[in-house]
């Protein structure tokens, strides 16, 4: 029985530990969008908006993925 509320305490003090800090940097500059990315993936919606998305999805894609890689950003 000891050994059990033992396990117990020691995981509710580690995920209260884990959890006590916040965000890790790791996540929050991976969840940040920066104004660079911000304005390419505006500036390249409205490019792949010129074409219709029910007869030429390709085609909107292909564009997008190019503007994004000139914009020096990741697709996807």
């Amino acid at each position: 029985m000891n050994k059990h509320i033992n396990r117990l305490k020691f995981l509710s003090v580690l995920l209260t530990v884990a959890t006590a800090g916040g965000t890790s940097a790791l996540a929050m500059d991976r969840n940040t969008i920066g104004s660079a990315r911000s304005t390419a993936i505006h500036d390249c919606n409205i490019e792949a908006n010129k074409f219709s998305s029910i007869t030429q999805l390709s085609n909107q894609f292909a564009v997008y993925g190019t503007c994004m890689t000139t914009h020096h950003q990741r697709f996807g």
